[in-house]
């Protein structure tokens, strides 16, 4: 007894407080940095300095030490603005207002993010924005990391401009034309709304793909080498994607769950083991190859899909599932996490100050 009491008085006096921002950091730094072999942040010099601390970066000590991050990382840090809120209307207004809101947006957009391709970072030198987009084309724009610093004019029929100008530390606004820093998706916006752009410089870093990812796991490699994968019986296959494509696993586990009826997750479970287990020979890989297509995705789609499984375990309002949905909902945010360095409230120390950088930041990411 006297053991707990002290045990307890040590922890009392000396425990970290536990939110759920730390709860929602800790798991996704297992999910994407731990796991992620190294890709997640840029190899610095000696590793002793990185984004981790932003303030350390900005200084003669940090930009010598860190290697060649600032060569690149500037154009990341100015194209990152934040989230955008406009007022359409001041004063007193009249009527009936509709506020759209579109589910799921942080962890969709998590899903769409991949580890870059460090390795094949490419300097974007002053060029044409047109010019830009025939060499590059939207699709590997839209999958890499691309920054830019641009001089634009959008035609003076555009209504809404979307290409952010910064005043000051606290106000930005949307012209018709100025000088910015920009993401790969705020180019192509503008170049859709025939925006004139000069660019100035920039860089473009790739995604890195699963199957990329993987080879840098020697690892993972050694036991892919020697897995046998078993070949598919195309009668499985096309029955097991028919009964896919009629109750998606979530449904399978709401439809056991509400009705106490286990008979279809049992098929399922069955179709999934037979289809695991079949050494039968599939001649049509182009079928398969799509049924595959899953092992594609990268690791924040997976992190992303795996924590809203998880959720769907749980009744609507419970407090697992408010969890889950705040770990989906809260990677964007910890991945923006100090970059700013905006001092804010803290509830722990009852004070205003500079919250520290988490496992997760990164302009890449949030930007």
């Amino acid at each position: 007894m006297e053991v707990q009491n002290s045990h307890y008085r040590f922890s009392k006096k000396y425990s970290i407080p536990v939110t759920l921002s730390s709860l929602a950091s800790s798991y996704l730094e297992n999910e994407l940095v731990l796991e992620g072999n190294g890709e997640y942040h840029p190899k610095t010099l000696n590793g002793l300095i990185s984004l981790r601390n932003i303030p350390k970066l900005m200084t003669p000590a940090g930009i010598e030490l860190s290697g060649d991050l600032h060569e690149y990382i500037d154009y990341f840090l100015g194209s990152y603005h934040g989230g955008r809120n406009e007022s359409f209307l001041y004063g007193i207004a009249k009527g009936v207002f509709y506020d759209y809101d579109l589910p799921g947006a942080y962890p969709t957009a998590m899903s769409l993010l991949d580890y870059p391709n460090w390795g094949a970072r490419q300097q974007i030198l002053s060029q044409l924005g047109c010019d830009l987009m025939n060499l590059l084309g939207e699709s590997k724009i839209l999958n890499s990391y691309t920054a830019l610093k641009i001089k634009f004019s959008f035609p003076s029929t555009v209504k809404y401009p979307n290409l952010p100008v910064r005043l000051d530390f606290s106000s930005i606004i949307f012209p018709l034309s100025g000088e910015t820093f920009c993401t790969g998706s705020e180019f192509i916006q503008a170049m859709h709304l025939n925006c004139q752009i000069q660019i100035i410089g920039g860089v473009h870093i790739p995604f890195l793909g699963k199957k990329e990812l993987l080879d840098k796991k020697p690892e993972v490699k050694h036991r892919q080498k020697h897995k046998l994968v078993p070949e598919i019986d195309p009668k499985i296959l096309d029955l097991f994607s028919e009964y896919n494509k009629m109750n998606s696993y979530s449904n399978v586990e709401e439809t056991s769950n509400v009705n106490g009826n286990s008979n279809v997750s049992e098929n399922y479970l069955i179709l999934k083991n037979r289809l695991k287990d079949s050494k039968h020979q599939d001649k049509d890989k182009d079928r398969r190859k799509d049924f595959l297509a899953e092992d594609s995705k990268s690791q924040f789609f997976q992190v992303v899909q795996n924590v809203l499984k998880e959720r769907i375990k749980y009744p609507k309002g419970s407090y697992m599932n408010l969890l889950y949905k705040f770990i989906a909902n809260a990677g964007i945010g910890q991945m923006a996490r100090g970059l700013n360095q905006k001092p804010r409230y803290d509830s722990h120390s009852n004070t205003t100050r500079v919250l520290p950088s988490g496992a997760l930041i990164s302009p890449l990411y949030a930007g």
